[in-house]
């Protein structure tokens, strides 16, 4: 997509964080933009000021209900024609520092539903919108934990993130061969200065675990720790201008911290080797190791 004005963009997640900082790329763009997210005060907030710069509309969704991703078509279809760019970029992160076996189910089934099904419900609602139109570019955001494993964040959200990148990568083949107007890109961020460590007080009541889970020591420690980590991440206007580079310039893998293809080589060359898993960088930045 080499020209971005007067065509519209949709961001989910776009009440804070990425998805805000995008939102705003978008509208500097001179792009209209259809904001989504579950937290309806600020995503209010977000629709007002972001209308200060150019057209804009929202709607508060739960991206884990497919109904309320297919009434986001409808609205930007009724608002705006059609959507051109699709930010499927809702996410959470899930209690940090707890081990596989220590997650109870709704924390998996919460991460994977807003993670990955929230993903998988934006492809399977968007993706035919843009190929009936013959163009357009989808970008979904994963994380560096999507090309990486390690211990300290949840392992539900490493396991969303390498879902949805290999969703991505089986998208981008699908368009070469059928749809070569319409494009995709994975954005595997590092750590950026946002409130995901905040998720929890947005966690539906569907997914809440009663009595809540007891915090052991190591969980607090990494969760300390994993603070201090986002808080000095890149700033969220940085990653939404090279997102805005990339969908330029058509490029698939979306990387904020350059140093991420170091871990990713090393873990490749264990899976040839046979080896056994590295970490990646964000267990480094935890651990100081």
């Amino acid at each position: 997509m080499k020209e971005l004005a007067g065509k519209t963009a949709v961001v989910t997640g776009a009440a804070s964080g990425i998805g805000r900082a995008m939102a705003d790329r978008w509208a500097a763009a001179g792009m209209s933009v259809v904001l989504a997210d579950i937290d309806q005060v600020a995503l209010d907030v977000a629709i007002a000021e972001v209308s200060e710069v150019g057209p804009a509309a929202g709607l508060p969704i739960d991206v884990t209900v497919a109904s309320e991703v297919e009434a986001l078509l409808a609205f930007t279809v009724d608002h705006f024609d059609r959507a051109h760019l699709v930010c499927n970029n809702a996410g959470v992160a899930g209690p940090p520092g707890h081990a596989p076996h220590e997650l109870t189910v709704e924390d998996w089934q919460w991460v994977l539903d807003v993670d990955l099904w929230g993903v998988i419900h934006g492809v399977r609602t968007f993706v035919p919108h843009l190929l009936e139109h013959g163009d357009g570019h989808i970008v979904n955001t994963a994380s560096q934990a999507g090309l990486t494993s390690g211990s300290v964040i949840s392992a539900a959200y490493y396991a969303a993130k390498h879902a949805v990148v290999a969703l991505s990568e089986c998208q981008f083949h699908d368009f070469a061969a059928r749809a070569p107007g319409v494009n995709v890109s994975v954005l595997c961020p590092g750590p950026v200065a946002t409130n995901i460590m905040h998720d929890e007080a947005r966690r539906p009541e569907r997914f809440q675990t009663v009595p809540a889970p007891v915090a052991t020591d190591r969980s607090e420690a990494v969760t300390a720790a994993m603070w201090d980590v986002i808080a000095s991440g890149r700033p969220p206007h940085e990653v939404a201008e090279i997102v805005h580079d990339a969908v330029i310039n058509d490029e698939f893998y979306i990387y904020t911290d350059p140093n991420i293809v170091e871990s990713v080589a090393a873990r490749h060359r264990a899976i040839e080797q046979r080896g056994y898993p590295t970490t990646g960088r964000m267990d480094a930045d935890v651990t100081g190791s």
